[in-house]
């Protein structure tokens, strides 16, 4: 039997299209397929399991007859291992889809999402802060698997030299879980930052407790607080956060994201969503009458739909930023953070001799004796909008001089 004919570039340029689809040969199972419309598309048939099969290995002229060969060829040799070479194309072909979705920028913003109907809305703002901060300027192009255990220390290392040791031990404990979460969507397969978690270089740093604001100091703050606009140094929307915080001892995030639809000044009860309470459950408090009339103030500032913000900003998430009230304390002299008032609520509270579990249910802290807390499911209501009500005139009719101008509703 002759020699099957090779194909040559000249057979290839020249093929004309008919008005059936009709292959040219080039041997060895590769062929040309010209279709009526006159578009050439190489074919490579092969047998695999006794069944005859074929697969694409692209358009002619883009694929030229060496290209094409050389195809055929690899194709070949999947068939000799036993593979499908159609198979094995479209591995590739995912690999190659998703290698540009492997860097380490944006598996870290795809973690965010994943988790952020999981978070609070200070933790959200805390991980994305730093890993924007911290991680991505040095890893956000970077494959995620090129990066190692000692490019990553070295990056750790830039943050905790500069005097930010929590913020460093922080950052790796982010660059960890993104890892993590690389290798459980099989687009990682180590974990750098978990490996340097022992490296001694990275003294863990002390603990360190808030400062409760002192009660000696209150006087000082109302003060500070009570300021006229003309002489004020704060922007009256800090000043109502700060008030409102004092005022009901909430945390920091909880007072910041508030929507108005949360408030109801009639019933004077502010309605805060699990998404913002640690304890991931909704929350309703009392309002003394002194953060009503806050609200007062803020209202024609801010309200524009129940949706609105009241404590707006034209920052990223459009509520007032994470660092503006503890910034604001320290400007005013105080080197407390909002945390150090409820500190302050509770001390007073227990001094005074209210119930315990009012004000521990008034600060959203939870029963850590388990037994003690199944059978605890009062919100302590009645008690306490009593005592916050004490608590707030404590803090006005006690302390506040009688020649300091009020703010005055806008």
């Amino acid at each position: 039997m002759a020699a099957e004919k090779l194909l040559s570039e000249a057979a290839c340029k020249s093929a004309k299209a008919k008005s059936a689809i009709y292959y040219l040969n080039d041997g060895a199972g590769l062929r040309m397929r010209i279709r009526p419309d006159g578009s050439r598309t190489w074919i490579y048939r092969y047998r695999l399991d006794g069944k005859e099969m074929s697969t694409g290995l692209g358009a002619y002229p883009t694929v030229s007859l060496q290209i094409a060969r050389a195809k055929a060829l690899e194709a070949r040799q999947e068939v000799s291992k036993g593979n499908n070479p159609s198979t094995s194309k479209r591995i590739a072909k995912t690999k190659q889809i998703t290698k540009g979705g492997n860097t380490f920028g944006l598996i870290a913003n795809e973690w965010l999402e994943h988790n952020k109907s999981d978070w609070s809305g200070t933790h959200y703002e805390r991980n994305e802060g730093l890993l924007r901060r911290f991680l991505l300027p040095d890893l956000a192009k970077l494959p995620i698997e090129s990066i190692t255990e000692p490019y990553l220390y070295t990056v750790i290392k830039k943050i905790y030299d500069k005097g930010t040791k929590v913020s460093a031990v922080r950052t790796r404990t982010i660059a960890g879980q993104i890892f993590s979460y690389a290798r459980a969507t099989h687009r990682a397969t180590s974990n750098p930052a978990r490996d340097m978690s022992d490296n001694p270089y990275f003294k863990k740093p002390p603990v360190k407790h808030f400062d409760a604001l002192p009660k000696e100091r209150v006087p000082q703050l109302m003060v500070a607080l009570n300021k006229s606009q003309a002489e004020q140094q704060l922007d009256i929307k800090t000043v109502c956060a700060l008030k409102l915080a004092l005022y009901t001892g909430l945390r920091d995030n909880s007072i910041r994201g508030a929507r108005w639809s949360e408030i109801d000044l009639e019933k004077r009860i502010w309605t805060v969503p699990a998404s913002r309470m640690k304890s991931g459950k909704e929350f309703k408090l009392p309002l003394p009458k002194q953060a009503v009339e806050v609200f007062g103030i803020l209202e024609p500032l801010t309200f524009r739909k129940p949706e609105s913000y009241v404590l707006p900003s034209s920052g990223k998430y459009g509520y007032m930023a994470e660092n503006t009230l503890r910034l604001a304390l320290h400007r005013m002299g105080f080197k407390v953070t909002v945390h150090g008032m409820r500190s302050l609520i509770t001390n007073v509270l227990n001094e005074k001799g209210f119930n315990r579990d009012a004000i521990e249910r008034q600060l959203d802290h939870q029963e850590p004796n388990q037994v003690r807390a199944s059978y605890l499911r009062s919100d302590f209501m009645e008690e306490r909008i009593r005592i916050m009500q004490w608590f707030a005139d404590w803090c006005n009719g006690r302390f506040v001089e009688k020649n300091v101008i009020m703010i005055k509703r806008a």
